[in-house]
């Protein structure tokens, strides 16, 4: 990878720009000005979201800023997934709207009596179409169902007498729950930040507690992925505030939601350096898979699988190496979807790479591509580990990415 698209080298030009000195930013976020310049040329990696988010919040800017997200447009695998959100954007923003005539949706709109039940049934199975999609990694595709549903979710709730099972704000919900993960996966935290707050707005019709704390749990990815942890943590407390009261009467669902809450909350602490608060979070995350959905059979996918994704991740957050792996040794991980197979294997590839396990971190990375091509090509700390570790060049060159 070029050093002049790594993240130090973007924050040397911001710190340059605003006139600032080596000193004052390194001082600022706790380091020294040697640490800074290793940093700044190329030699030491930043692949720890904390210190990405405290040199963003130092230097005034966004951590997209710094990350170069969106990141993976010129990749020839993952560049589709990009043009689509193109499409999907103006979708997101159609959801309040009446539809115009011969907008987009319309072939679901009801046609006659009895028409809009069995629209609703044909959205719901689409809806489950892009979830698969989503496990699957296949975000080009994803992005593309999601404007098609959504359009035809706007149509439908339009139309006269729509919905008499009271359905649709449901499918609204997560439909736009999957958008607004989507969108922060591929770099576009503005999107994703809108698809929450949409999805926010619906739910209130849904008259569900616990998909209230889901929403609850989403906005909290979003803040964490645009660096507002404090934000990020308020919104885990509310969540879990709400869902306390539901645990034992509401079902497996409401202990899913619960222990996701608990495992955002981990890496949230932990990004704030707060390992013993992580560590509660976790152990309260691990304590309620037994009363989950087994296998995971739910949105959020909790299970022991997710619990070792949060573990390892938290960990690396908290700037261990590859001892982190022992946190997880022995978990079944391979249950999970690809696309979380596969952001699991790149933070062991991360913490193989700071070991100096070259080898170790290259068969990561490689696994991890072949689970999940978009979702590795367009992860930003991918580039990161391969921009500063020269050994993994050759893994870079087999990956095929466009550096």
């Amino acid at each position: 990878m070029d050093a002049k698209t790594g993240v130090g080298v973007r924050v040397g030009r911001f710190r340059r720009a605003f006139g600032v000195t080596r000193a004052e930013l390194a001082e600022a976020v706790g380091r020294n000005a040697d640490w800074l310049k290793a940093v700044e040329s190329g030699h030491r990696r930043l692949d720890r979201y904390a210190m990405v988010h405290a040199l963003a919040e130092a230097l005034g800017v966004a951590p997209a800023d710094l990350l170069g997200l969106p990141c993976g447009r010129e990749d020839g695998v993952t560049a589709p997934a990009h043009r689509a959100l193109a499409a999907l954007r103006p979708a997101v923003l159609r959801t309040g709207l009446p539809p115009a005539p011969g907008a987009p949706g319309a072939r679901e709109a009801p046609a006659g009596p009895g028409a809009s039940s069995a629209a609703v049934e044909r959205l719901r199975g689409r809806l489950g179409t892009v979830t698969r999609l989503r496990a699957a990694g296949r975000l080009a595709d994803l992005a593309a169902g999601l404007t098609l549903l959504l359009d035809d979710l706007t149509a439908v709730s339009a139309a006269p007498g729509a919905d008499p099972d009271a359905l649709l704000p449901a499918l609204f919900v997560e439909a736009l729950h999957e958008t607004a993960m989507l969108a922060k996966r591929l770099g576009a935290t503005d999107l994703a930040a809108v698809a929450a707050n949409e999805a926010r707005s619906r739910v209130a019709a849904v008259a569900d507690p616990v998909a209230e704390a889901a929403v609850q749990w989403l906005r909290a990815e979003v803040c964490l992925a645009a660096g507002a942890v404090p934000e990020a943590a308020a919104l885990v407390d509310a969540g879990l505030t709400t869902t306390a009261e539901l645990l034992g009467r509401s079902g497996p669902q409401a202990w899913s939601v619960w222990g996701t809450l608990h495992l955002v909350g981990a890496v949230v602490e932990a990004q704030g350096g707060r390992q013993a608060e992580s560590a509660r979070h976790l152990a309260e995350a691990a304590a309620a898979v037994a009363h989950a959905a087994p296998g995971g059979l739910d949105r959020t996918g909790f299970g022991t699988g997710e619990w070792a994704v949060h573990s390892l991740h938290a960990a690396l957050e908290l700037g261990e190496d590859v001892g982190a792996l022992e946190r997880v040794h022995g978990v079944d991980t391979t249950g999970l979807p690809a696309d979380r197979q596969a952001r699991h294997g790149i933070d062991r590839a991360r913490a193989h790479t700071r070991a100096g396990h070259w080898d170790q971190a290259a068969h990561e990375l490689l696994a991890a591509d072949r689970r999940a091509p978009q979702v590795v090509r367009s992860h930003p700390l991918v580039r990161e580990l391969v921009g500063t570790a020269p050994r993994l060049e050759a893994a870079a060159g087999r990956l095929g990415f466009a550096l």
